[in-house]
C-alpha cells in the first residue's frame, strides 16, 4: 500500500527544469554494469554552450526565485524546501544490508534540495565559465553501454564527474552538495516509507533503472518524493558531501545524521576485515580507504536496489557513467514538520528482495588499463 505524502503546510513556489550544482580530481577509474535492458537510441549531443561566468539558460540567475509565504528566504526557482525534523532513518527489513542498521531517529534543520539532478546543460554552463572539469567520456564505453554523445542531450543527467567536480559546481551556484541524512530525509520524508512515491514497487512511471541509459530529469514525475522532489530514484547516483561509514548509524552523532572522521572510518573498516565481514558495506568490497557515499539507484540498477535506505560508496575521484549529484542549501527559517517518529511497517519489515535482484553497486574504477574481476554476493562479476 503506496504510504500517504505527510500533511506538510509549505507556501512554497518551485518550477521543475534544469538543476544547479562539483570539485575536480584526477581521472582514475571507471566502472562496469550490473545489468542492462532496455538500449536507447543514441541521441544527438549537447552543442557547445557559450562561455558565461555565472550560470544561466538552465541554471537560475540569483533572483531567479520566489519567496515561501512568511519565510524571508528567497528560494531557486529549480529548489523544493524540505522542512526541519525528526524521522527513522534506515531499514531492517528482508533483503536490507548491515549498515542500513539500525532504524534511529535523526533530527535535521530545514534545507532547500534541488528538484531534480543537475543537467549536462547546467553543468557545461560551469565548464565554459573555466570553474568545473569536463566530465569523463570514456565511463560509458568503458562500462559497456556504447557512445558517451547519447548521455549528453541537454536535459539528461550530468554524469562521469567525481564528488569533487559535484561539490564544485554545487559551491559555483552558492550551493552545497546534501549530506547523506538530507537526502534521505528528502526521499522518505516521516512516514518511513521505502521508495520515494510511497511503498508501491518501482516500475517505468516511477523511475528510470533496468535500462542501459538515463533520460532526461523531470520526465517521471508518479515518482516524485514526498516534498516534490523528482528522480530521487534511478537514473543516476547521486554523490553526498559525507564520506561513507559503515558504522554511521552507531555513532553518537547518529541523532543528528553526523558520520565518524576518516580516522574512525578507517578504524572500522579495518575492524571488518578483520572480523571477515565482507558484505557489510553491500556488494562493493570493503574500502581501503576513505571513500564517499552516493544515493538513489541508477539507470542501470535493479528494483529493489532503488530503495531509498540504500547505501553506496565509492572512491571521491570515480567518474562514473552512473553517478551524477543534485544540490542542496540552508533554510534558516524553514519551517518544522510536526510529526511522530514511529517507524511504518515498512521499515523494519517486508518482500524479500526479488531474485537476483543483489543491490549492485557501480563498481569500479572510470579508467584502468588491467582489469580484474571479482564475484558479488550473489554471484555477479564486476570488473574493477
Amino acid at each position: 500500500m503506496v504510504a500517504g505524502r505527510p500533511l506538510l503546510i509549505l507556501t512554497l513556489v518551485a518550477a521543475a527544469g534544469a538543476c544547479s550544482n562539483s570539485t575536480p580530481r584526477a581521472p582514475e577509474a571507471s566502472a562496469p554494469s550490473p545489468t542492462t535492458s532496455a538500449s536507447a537510441s543514441a541521441a544527438p549531443a549537447l552543442p557547445p554552450s557559450s562561455a558565461s561566468a555565472t550560470p544561466d539558460a538552465g541554471v537560475p540567475e540569483p533572483d531567479a526565485a520566489v519567496e515561501a509565504g512568511p519565510s524571508a528566504t528567497v528560494i531557486p526557482q529549480d529548489m523544493l524546501g524540505v522542512p526541519g525534523g525528526t524521522f527513522q532513518m534506515g531499514y531492517e527489513g528482508r533483503g536490507s544490508q548491515k549498515d542500513e542498521w539500525p532504524v534511529h531517529a535523526v533530527t535535521l534543520k530545514p534545507f532547500l534540495l534541488d528538484k531534480t539532478e543537475v543537467t549536462n546543460e547546467a553543468y557545461f554552463k560551469c565548464v565554459d565559465a573555466g570553474v568545473c572539469r569536463k566530465h569523463f567520456p570514456g565511463s560509458s564505453e568503458a562500462n559497456k553501454f556504447g557512445k558517451d554523445e547519447k548521455f549528453r542531450t541537454p536535459k539528461r543527467p550530468i554524469s562521469s564527474i567525481s564528488q569533487a567536480d559535484s561539490a564544485a559546481y554545487c559551491k559555483w551556484v552558492s550551493k552545497r552538495l546534501p549530506t547523506e541524512a538530507e537526502w534521505e530525509r528528502a526521499a522518505r520524508g516521516s512516514d518511513g516509507r521505502r521508495y520515494p512515491w510511497g511503498n508501491e514497487q518501482p516500475t517505468r512511471e516511477h523511475a528510470v533503472f533496468a535500462s542501459s541509459i538515463t533520460e532526461e530529469v523531470g520526465t517521471h514525475p508518479k515518482g516524485a518524493g514526498p516534498y516534490g522532489h523528482q528522480d530521487l530514484a534511478g537514473n543516476v547516483w547521486e554523490w553526498l558531501a559525507d564520506m561513507y561509514d559503515p558504522y554511521a548509524y552507531r555513532r553518537p552523532g547518529a541523532a543528528q545524521g553526523q558520520v565518524g572522521t576518516c580516522d574512525e572510518i578507517m578504524a572500522t573498516l579495518k575492524e571488518l576485515k578483520h572480523a571477515n565481514q565482507e558484505g557489510f558495506t553491500g556488494s562493493n568490497p570493503i574500502p581501503d580507504e576513505c571513500e564517499h557515499g552516493l544515493r538513489g539507484g541508477a539507470f542501470n540498477y535493479d528494483a529493489f536496489g532503488l530503495r531509498s535506505s540504500n547505501r553506496v560508496h565509492h572512491p571521491g575521484r570515480f567518474r562514473l557513467i552512473m553517478s551524477g549529484f543534485r544540490c542542496a542549501k540552508d533554510w534558516p527559517d524553514g519551517p518544522t514538520e510536526d510529526r511522530g517518529t514511529t517507524p511504518s511497517p515498512a521499515m523494519s519489515s517486508g518482500p524479500a528482495a526479488p531474485p537476483g535482484s543483489a543491490t549492485q553497486a557501480p563498481d569500479a574504477p572510470e579508467k584502468r588499463s588491467t582489469t580484474r574481476h571479482s564475484k558479488g554476493r550473489r554471484g555477479r562479476k564486476t570488473r574493477r
